[in-house]
């Protein structure tokens, strides 16, 4: 199954089981829309359910990396990553997955046996490619913010770093005050014709007990286990879920809006009081996130030279692949091309 998508001017194609892809699209359908087949393709993936033959090179011969970066040790993702021209092969140490791009084909295969765990690194893979090309093609930022709509106050941001409420301060506004989400915890905030237009991002919510235990649409949610807990309990459980917005029942969704108001928040409990531009400051995410750092690669400009150097070595000089058993073979291969 082959699947093409795009996100604002970025476009590429997904390739794999229809099982896979669905799960993908569970979180990144409501931003990453699927289009018709498209020849300006930024990119490939192919989700290959299957293990890599070359893991033992990968290991042996490449440097640790960081993949996902998280104080949390069950999310935090390390890997090992091997480059070989125009090509890099990473395996994910927590996933247990390979990732191989190829720079010049603009393919990238992601191999793993377990299909539960393919579609995750699927969503990896896509979303952190997509965020760079994004910045590149359209001059989008990528704020840490949640976005929110209402038709008679136009699109708002909320901007602050962690523990500032923004994903409590966003479910009061959703669930009793009837805005419509945009985005949850990143945004895309590009500037045309002199507005300032804000592009959802796909992203989980990381809700608390105590959180879900205060709104009706997130209470059926609470696992059994904490159900019996007081309240004051409730928030000494040291435990986070993730959700999508269809799990927790938002309804009302806008993929874009302009934007006409930032919020800034600091939150008076924690004794946290920053400034506007502090907190745009730790906030913006372009080029670099906090949490995805630029592992792929992908963006890097000192290797774009080599790369339109190889493209053109492509489309100017005749060239043909030999595939041969013995090099008797091939030699009469190529002597034969030459004598036609």
């Amino acid at each position: 199954m082959q699947v093409y998508y795009k996100f604002m001017n970025v476009h590429w194609m997904v390739a794999g089981n229809q099982d896979v892809i669905d799960a993908m699209d569970r979180l990144l359908a409501d931003y990453f829309v699927r289009e018709s087949e498209n020849e300006e393709i930024d990119f490939r993936v192919f989700l290959e359910n299957k293990s890599y033959d070359e893991l033992r090179e990968i290991l042996e011969f490449g440097q640790r990396i960081v993949i996902h970066n998280s104080k949390k040790s069950a999310v935090h993702e390390a890997g090992t990553e091997y480059r070989n021209g125009l090509t890099t092969s990473i395996y994910n140490h927590a996933t247990k997955s390979v990732y191989r791009l190829n720079y010049l084909s603009k393919e990238i295969h992601i191999y793993n046996s377990d299909k539960g765990v393919l579609h995750k690194d699927g969503i990896r893979v896509v979303r952190d490619i997509v965020k760079v090309l994004a910045e590149e093609k359209s001059r989008a930022v990528m704020l840490h913010a949640a976005a929110l709509y209402k038709k008679e106050y136009g699109g708002i941001i909320l901007v602050g770093g962690k523990g500032c409420g923004k994903t409590s301060v966003s479910l009061e506004l959703l669930y009793k005050y009837g805005f419509s989400e945009v985005s949850r915890d990143r945004i895309m905030l590009k500037k045309e014709n002199s507005k300032y237009m804000i592009y959802g991002w796909p992203n989980y919510y990381n809700l608390t007990i105590r959180t879900m235990n205060k709104y009706d649409n997130t209470r059926q949610l609470i696992p059994k286990e904490y159900l019996s807990l007081s309240i004051d309990e409730m928030e000494n459980v040291n435990r986070k879920m993730q959700f999508t917005a269809k799990e927790m029942r938002i309804d009302h969704k806008a993929a874009t809006a302009e934007l006409k108001h930032v919020f800034y928040l600091n939150n008076n409990a924690k004794g946290i009081c920053l400034s506007k531009q502090e907190l745009l400051a730790i906030s913006c995410y372009t080029p670099y996130d906090l949490n995805y750092p630029d592992w792929h690669h992908w963006g890097d400009s000192s290797r774009k030279e080599a790369i339109t150097f190889a493209e053109n070595l492509q489309q100017e000089i005749d060239s043909t692949v030999i595939d041969w058993n013995s090099p008797e073979e091939a030699a009469e291969d190529i002597k034969r091309l030459f004598l036609k």
